[in-house]
């Protein structure tokens, strides 16, 4: 292999793992389609594309190109801690692309995620996300001791120590609302329940009640209502009992064709005046009042039929919050994101105080480079003048004997 390529592939593939927990944050958040979408001639939009792979090169690319500027500033923060922390700095830096330079290529286990969910809440797998925070907190402790050698003066340190402090407030905002989205999944869970066994209770009543049209002579008469029946029983056996609440939430459908107030009152008072194993009382769980644990009925009453509205109507509400938190979880993982990096600032400023502030001496690259600058070409100058004239003449003799090319 090339020399090159094996210098490259770790930090190639420390590019590739943290493409994957971006890409799937961004996803989260709903920005990952701008840069995964395939445009097509004429359409003025972006087409879904199911396939992460386009905008993970992407994101690959552009992590390995900034990778070289990257590693210069944690290189240069190094160097303002001193000579030999520096050179330690620059040693770490370059020690997995030596080794892979130098013939000792590993097999590097694939720990990038098993999967890409194209929806909010996933924040990928345990690797890419220690890439990041890594990378981040690394960042952060360069960036700060750079700066912090601007200024050389215990305010920057005591400013900073301030907004660190912030931190902790952020951590305890974050068990407080990580605890009210376990509070919206319980009542997600609670609510779906609850209308699960309304439906079973209601499929039970109105396919009793067909029954009882098909075959009973006291509802012969009654056509008006075992129609509505025979729909009502329908659009309840469609639903499913075991429905995801997502999606539950818009099956509310089959309320619009339940009997009315007057119609369950006459059905009840037909079906349910002598004793009969058809009518039941309400369960205790689904009971409104003590009257509903006394009366046997084979319909629910039209109560119960407007608090299932009401169930629906907040199942609707914590699903929504529920969606909203998934997305926060992506929104979060940025934010942890720049707390490894205040958290890397802050062992910046430990680092200066362990070397001490008298010790941060070295000075800019760029003023170093321009004030040694006059100095070199002088050397070069007088390097050049050294060289003895015989051979330069010799240089120039040999010069002479090259073939010229015909000139036409």
């Amino acid at each position: 292999m090339s020399f090159w390529y094996l210098l490259i592939k770790p930090y190639a593939y420390i590019s590739h793992l943290a493409a994957y927990g971006l890409a799937q944050n961004l996803e989260g958040i709903g920005l990952f389609g701008y840069i995964n979408g395939i445009y097509e001639p004429g359409i003025p939009f972006l087409l879904l594309n199911l396939d992460p792979t386009i905008g993970v090169r992407k994101l690959t690319g552009l992590i390995f190109m900034l990778f070289p500027v990257y590693l210069l500033i944690v290189i240069r923060g190094g160097f303002v801690l001193g000579f030999r922390t520096g050179s330690l700095v620059l040693l770490a830096v370059l020690t997995p692309g030596l080794i892979s330079a130098a013939g000792f290529d590993f097999e590097i286990p694939n720990y990038a995620p098993e999967e890409f969910l194209l929806s909010p809440g996933y924040l990928g797998g345990f690797w890419n996300s220690g890439v990041i925070f890594i990378l981040s907190f690394v960042l952060g402790w360069a960036g700060v001791l750079i700066v912090s050698n601007i200024f050389k003066s215990q305010k920057f340190k005591h400013a900073y120590d301030h907004i660190w402090c912030c931190m902790s407030l952020v951590g305890c905002l974050y068990l407080v609302v990580a605890s009210q989205t376990k509070f919206d999944e319980r009542q997600v869970i609670e609510l779906n329940h609850s209308i699960q066994s309304y439906l079973q209770f209601y499929q039970e009543g109105y396919s009793a009640l067909e029954l009882e049209c098909s075959n009973n002579l006291l509802l012969i008469s009654e056509n008006l209502i075992c129609s509505k029946v025979f729909k009502a029983s329908k659009s309840l056996s469609a639903q499913e009992m075991d429905s995801n609440p997502k999606i539950r939430r818009y099956e509310d459908g089959w309320l619009d064709f339940l009997l009315s107030k007057s119609e369950i009152h006459k059905i009840n008072s037909i079906l349910c005046i002598e004793p009969s194993n058809k009518c039941k009382t309400t369960p205790s769980a689904l009971a409104l009042t003590l009257n509903d644990l006394d009366e046997k009925r084979l319909i629910p009453l039209e109560e119960h039929s407007k608090r299932v509205r009401k169930l629906y109507a907040k199942l609707g509400a914590y699903v929504d919050k529920t969606n909203q938190a998934e997305y926060h979880e992506n929104i979060k993982y940025f934010l942890f994101c720049f707390i490894s990096f205040l958290a890397g600032g802050k062992a910046a400023t430990s680092s200066i105080s362990l070397v001490g502030e008298a010790s941060l001496t070295s000075r800019s690259w760029c003023k170093i480079f321009i004030g040694k600058l006059p100095s070199a070409l002088l050397f070069i100058y007088r390097v050049l003048c050294r060289v003895p004239k015989p051979l330069i003449k010799l240089l120039c003799f040999l010069r002479a004997l090259r073939p010229q090319k015909n000139m036409k």
